[in-house]
């Protein structure tokens, strides 16, 4: 087998007569330079000896010489008796070789020993989103840059987003403010302006969608003002401000680049890719849980839909098992809405009803909820107490809504209602 292996490229110089009925003759038709060189054993690992090993850039430079030598002439010793003389004609140039297969090793062993590998960490931090992030990182992608994060100011919310849109078609901060119906803002304490809540320089209106700046004519001085009602104030006109120039503080869906910073390209391809139907189900999570992360998406049973409608049902029992869910889940959002709307620190004013019924007045704060106070409303009003006063709280209904905006509440029970007392009153919505 070996014989056979050897010769694989010789000629046929014994004929086999007994088998084959032809014969072919020999003829020297090239010389001894064109023959084909011996092939290695497929066991055996072929190796280069011009690419040096990890052991050969630490190994002395003798060493590593002779081992080039020891390697060059392993590889060209002859295999067979039948191609001895053409590796003597290879061999002829051995030295030259040797020498500079040398050469070219030590100057990559010198090469390499210039070169210092250092692993600072900071992509896994940043692998498809994950990692221990820091606190005002953005909640949607992971920026953690101070200059390009905004933090929402309100007390039961307080999360970082970032002022860049990713996947979106407005920046993240921007996103959160509109789907969670959030209008306070605070910058980063790290970032160029310092930690400053933007608000009205007049009236200290916090609501950045109606916020907008102006520069003094002679300084070098932004002012931001409200569009309502502080730009059209005519004591704000005669003032050094060219109020012409009001420029809103949000533009294209992005706060204003010198006040929030847009991350750099290199810090957006790092960061998080987040799709819009991602940041719809991550609010929807925060709403009942607020500390909720993208990963809790990925749990099972979190963002399961409910089974659509259908146009016609095959009998009462599948129309009940498609209704019911969506009834269900209709009355939790109504209640948790409800109930979400409670205010604190309100001004009471009491009254008696023609029935002799204790009416509370108050003044109830419009915001921008899907709520709307209407007659027939059940609210419960309580009192935290006090020194002279006991904790206390009654349940009532809306009666009518005056033109001064107050509410009048009439109560069920006036039995120990703290009728001398005015200040720090809550009201809750009661959902049935």
């Amino acid at each position: 087998m070996d014989s056979q292996a050897n010769n694989l490229y010789d000629t046929a110089s014994q004929p086999d007569t007994g088998n084959d009925a032809y014969t072919f003759l020999e003829f020297n038709t090239q010389g001894e330079d064109f023959d084909y060189p011996e092939f290695q054993e497929l066991s055996q690992p072929i190796r280069s000896s011009v690419w040096p090993t990890p052991s050969d850039s630490v190994s002395d430079p003798a060493d590593r010489a002779d081992r080039a030598s020891s390697d060059h002439q392993s590889d060209t010793s002859p295999v067979s008796a039948t191609s001895g003389s053409a590796t003597k004609g290879r061999g002829g140039g051995g030295g030259g070789s040797s020498s500079s297969n040398q050469a070219a090793v030590e100057a990559l062993a010198a090469g390499m020993s210039g070169l210092n590998f250092e692993e600072t960490g900071d992509d896994e931090s940043y692998e498809f989103g994950k990692g221990d992030f820091r606190e005002h990182a953005c909640r949607y992608c992971g920026v953690q840059n101070p200059a390009c994060v905004v933090r929402c100011n309100v007390p039961s919310c307080r999360k970082w987003f970032c002022n860049s849109r990713g996947n979106t078609s407005g920046s993240h901060i921007v996103n959160h403010l509109v789907r969670a119906k959030h209008k306070e803002v605070c910058l980063h304490k790290d970032s160029p302006l310092g930690e400053t809540i933007l608000e009205c320089y007049n009236c200290g209106c916090r609501n950045v969608f109606l916020l907008g700046f102006i520069s003094a004519k002679t300084e070098s001085v932004v002012v931001l003002l409200c569009r309502e009602p502080c730009l059209s104030v005519n004591a704000l006109k005669d003032m050094n401000w060219d109020l012409s120039q009001w420029c809103p503080l949000i533009d294209d869906r992005c706060f204003l680049q010198w006040l929030v910073k847009v991350p750099s390209e290199q810090e957006q391809l790092r960061a998080r890719q987040i799709s819009a139907q991602q940041i719809n189900k991550v609010e929807e999570l925060w709403k009942t849980n607020p500390d909720a992360t993208l990963e809790d998406l990925e749990k099972p049973g979190v963002d399961d839909e409910p089974q659509p409608v259908a146009l016609k049902y095959e009998d009462a029992y599948q129309y009940q098992n498609v209704f019911a869910p969506l009834i269900k889940l209709e009355a939790d959002y109504d209640k948790m809405m409800k109930e979400s709307q409670s205010k604190d620190n309100l001004t009471i004013r009491w009254d008696i009803g023609l029935n002799k019924k204790r009416i509370a007045y108050f003044v109830f704060p419009k915001e921008d909820n899907e709520l709307r106070l209407v007659p027939g409303d059940e609210l419960r009003l309580r009192y935290s107490g006090d020194a002279a006063h006991p904790a206390w709280q009654s349940v009532g209904h809306v009666i009518k809504l005056t033109a001064q905006e107050e509410v009048a509440l009439e109560l069920r029970a006036s039995q120990g209602v703290p009728v001398d007392v005015n200040h720090g009153f809550s009201v809750d919505f009661v959902w049935k």
